[in-house]
Parts: structure tokens; C-alpha cells; sequence
């Protein structure tokens, strides 16, 4: 379990140990310093997924942090780790301490960035694909169409602003 959960501290982990939860209120973001952390989405659930495996000087937990929103991945041990934990208001001296992390946290959350665009670019070929392949809407379920079409359209509207896209409330 974590040990040394004082704020701007490095804190270990056992291999296993969850360091937060999918959904959690989280406020942090860590800096893999040794070992390896595996990102799931429904950890330990019928349809989980591994979004990565962060190894050394890799961040996480960022998009979080800076939000104030839950977590949309369960954090995962896979060995004994060490991190550097930091919050919001330690955020800016961290980078002044250490200005090579920018960069690093900078890719991190350009990484996630263009992992959701290409999420939602093959979700809405696959949206499109349906539609076309439907047979005559009359024999189709018109709740299954239309909400086919506001998955489309909520794309559309909201292509000008992917953090509420990204972070907006579950279907």
C-alpha cells in the first residue's frame, strides 16, 4: 500500500498495489521514477482494457489533476515502484525545480490527446459503417438510430472543445 503519502514526496508501491481508481477523485500526478505502472480502463472488470505501461520519467494522472475530475483509468503497480507525487499547488515550483519535466509532462498529455482523437475518429468510422450497413429504418430499433446520430452529432458540436468531449458525461 502507499507509504509516505505526504504531498511532493517519493512514495513506493508494491507490485500490484492500485495507486488510484478509475473514476476516483485524484488530485495528482506522478512521475514514474523506478519500476513500471500499467493504465487500465475497467481494471479487473469483464471488457478491461490496458491503455499503456509507463515506464522511468513517464507522467500520469496529469489531465486529472489539472481538471478536477475523476480519473479515467485505474493506475497499476506492476512491479515495486518509486514515484514523485505532485499536486496542483506544488505544480509550478516542481517545473521550476525541474524544468526538464515540462517537456515530459507536455508529451505525456499531447500522447493522450492524439490516442483520443484517434479513438473517436475510428468510433465515429465504426458509427458511420452501422448507419450505412442499417438495414430500412423501419425494421431498425428508432431509440438504436438516433442515438447512433447524437453520438455523431455530439462529435461534431464538440470537436472545437475535446476536454468537454473528453470529459463529458457517460452514455
Amino acid at each position: 500500500m502507499e507509504k509516505d503519502m505526504k504531498p511532493g514526496r517519493m512514495i513506493r508501491f508494491q507490485a500490484g498495489d492500485i495507486i488510484f481508481n478509475e473514476k476516483e477523485l485524484h488530485p495528482y500526478m506522478y512521475k514514474v521514477l523506478k519500476g513500471s505502472v500499467a493504465l487500465y480502463v475497467n481494471y479487473e472488470k469483464e471488457h478491461e482494457n490496458v491503455l499503456g505501461i509507463l515506464e522511468e520519467n513517464r507522467f500520469f494522472g496529469e489531465i486529472s489533476m489539472l481538471t478536477g475530475r475523476p480519473q479515467v483509468y485505474t493506475a497499476v503497480a506492476l512491479n515495486d515502484v518509486l514515484l514523485m507525487r505532485v499536486n496542483e499547488e506544488q505544480l509550478e515550483s516542481f517545473l521550476s525545480e525541474n524544468r526538464g519535466n515540462t517537456l515530459g509532462i507536455l508529451k505525456s498529455m499531447a500522447r493522450i490527446i492524439v490516442t483520443q482523437n484517434l479513438n473517436i475518429s475510428m468510433l465515429m468510422e465504426d458509427i458511420n459503417e452501422i448507419l450505412k450497413d442499417l438495414p430500412d429504418e423501419k425494421t431498425m430499433d428508432p431509440k438504436v438510430v438516433m442515438r447512433l446520430k447524437q453520438y455523431q452529432l455530439r462529435y461534431v458540436e464538440k470537436t472545437y472543445n475535446p476536454e468537454e468531449s473528453f470529459f463529458s458525461a457517460n452514455i
